[in-house]
């Protein structure tokens, strides 16, 4: 106990890995990647087995007791 974690995974059809990029105050998008660097405790892309497109994840460990 006390290495558990959850995995949350999405995939979709493109095959563009995703890019960390500076979001500006007035950006209506590109802070996903930052969010998850900052509150995941992992988070990476890969191609899918199925050779179309990607799967993005992020891991993050589970309290014991919780």
């Amino acid at each position: 106990m006390g290495d558990e974690k959850l995995r949350v995974e999405v995939s979709d059809a493109s095959e563009v890995m995703p890019q960390p990029r500076r979001a500006r105050p007035e950006d209506e998008s590109g802070r996903g990647l930052a969010l998850l660097t900052a509150l995941a405790d992992g988070w990476d892309a890969e191609p899918r087995a199925c050779g179309i497109g990607k799967t993005v994840w992020f891991e993050l460990k589970l309290l014991e007791g919780a």
